[in-house]
């Protein structure tokens, strides 16, 4: 079935909120187009088995806070006035929120979930541990330099200069040691105690392997959350912060004016990954007890002690800085051990929410009952002070769909060998695995 795009205009607003007065005149609140947009795919059913790419962007979810109804009216005069209620008026930022990309997630959420992730990296840690001299005498270095001068003004200090001068060298050493700890000592010590515990983990591993060897296996994880708020600064004349606006300014009481009314911006994201694998390795078939003399290059690739050319990428120097904007490491990865140990997806999803609300807010002071007199004027009623809350939403919502054998790979691609392991495996295009067809 071919992929399809709907878009869709949708309004807010626009309903009546009042009469003009003595006629009755309908007065309505403003409109507000926004819109709705769908990417996704076409898919057989009922029932539907499968999914595909999917991408919706809903733009200018309004929703109108109203205020409390009042009744204002001049009996003499402008013979004017107002019965109904008021709506904050809502915001819309200048530039136009846009959905983050899920390009390289589909690849994370494969390399932390698939069954034959290694219990530990040994590889990595001993290539790693030409840097264990450096860190004992940067160590070294550092604390016995702020043993010897310290930071405090004592009388061990020859001149003000030199105190100050201390202080201006007091965030290098903090930033230095810092950088120490946490990328050099913290990943040592859980390496350390990965170590001590290898045996265990590994038979733990081994026994799960041998006894989901052929079957499914689900995950779920969430790859990345959070959300933040903050205020947007917003000064103006609050009686155009509510609609609709009267044109009769005697109806508005004193109180109005220039005054901040800062906006809420709230943001919310979700990236979450789902799947379900099947592995076949021969050597956990043969009905034999688990132990690592007759498994051992699966346990050395379980360890990290093969041949991986992940491996070899993450020792090369700077290729950390190539992995902070991309994922090189984690493809390389997840391309070994799909090659060597024929990991395949049942079906693999990457999603993403995100949710951008602002809320405005507004306040006007209003007369209430009937006018009479001049002056002085009289109101029946009390001054009325209102205010209500709009929100305006950005939603954004996407899903990718792997493979079986990863994302970004379609079947045209796959060799007759691939197609064998998936007959093997029970596995056709006709499954969740469907998407992408081409």
């Amino acid at each position: 079935m071919g992929s399809r795009t709907r878009i869709l205009n949708q309004r807010w607003g626009g309903e009546r909120c009042g009469s003009k007065l003595p006629l009755g005149t309908a007065v309505s609140l403003p409109s507000y187009l926004g819109s709705w947009t769908c990417s996704d795919e076409l898919h057989p059913g009922p029932p539907y088995r499968s999914g595909g790419p999917l991408s919706i962007s809903k733009l200018s979810s309004v929703r109108l806070g109203r205020s409390s109804s009042i009744y204002a009216f001049i009996s003499t005069g402008s013979q004017s006035g107002y019965q109904g209620y008021f709506a904050a008026v809502p915001y819309f930022p200048s530039v136009v929120p846009f959905p983050q990309s899920l390009s390289g997630w589909g690849a994370i959420g494969w390399n932390r979930t698939f069954p034959l992730h290694p219990v530990y990296n040994m590889g990595v840690s001993l290539i790693e541990l030409k840097d264990f001299h450096g860190m004992i005498s940067h160590t070294k270095t550092v604390v016995s330099d702020l043993a010897k001068r310290g930071f405090s003004f004592s009388a061990t200090r020859r001149t003000f200069g030199d105190f100050v001068s201390d202080l201006k060298k007091g965030p290098k050493y903090i930033a230095d040691n810092y950088l120490n700890l946490s990328f050099g000592w913290l990943p040592f010590m859980q390496d350390f105690a990965a170590m001590l515990n290898y045996r265990e983990n590994l038979l733990k591993k081994l026994a799960w392997l041998k006894s989901h060897n052929g079957k499914s296996v689900r995950r779920r994880i969430t790859l990345d959350s959070g959300g933040f708020s903050e205020n947007i600064a917003r000064t103006l004349n609050n009686i155009s912060s509510m609609a609709p606006v009267l044109s009769d300014l005697n109806l508005y009481a004193a109180g109005n004016g220039t005054m901040s009314l800062p906006i809420k911006k709230s943001y919310d994201n979700k990236i979450w990954y789902v799947a379900k694998y099947r592995y076949y390795i021969p050597e956990l078939a043969d009905g034999k007890a688990i132990n690592l003399r007759d498994h051992r290059r699966l346990a050395a690739n379980l360890y990290g002690i093969a041949f991986d050319p992940s491996i070899i990428y993450k020792v090369i120097p700077w290729t950390w800085l190539l992995d902070w904007f991309g994922n090189i490491g984690t493809v390389l990865q997840n391309i070994y051990f799909r090659a060597r140990y024929h990991v395949v997806a049942e079906y693999a999803y990457v999603m993403s929410s995100e949710k951008y609300i602002y809320e405005a807010p507004g306040y006007i002071r209003v007369h209430s009952g009937t006018r009479t007199g001049t002056s002085p004027a009289v109101w029946s009623g009390p001054d009325m002070s209102l205010s209500c809350l709009t929100t305006t939403g950005y939603i954004f919502k996407a899903r990718e769909v792997a493979n079986p054998y990863g994302f970004g790979i379609t079947y045209k691609s796959l060799s007759a060998y691939q197609w064998s392991i998936l007959a093997a495996l029970g596995l056709s295009r006709r499954g969740k695995t469907s998407a992408p067809r081409t």
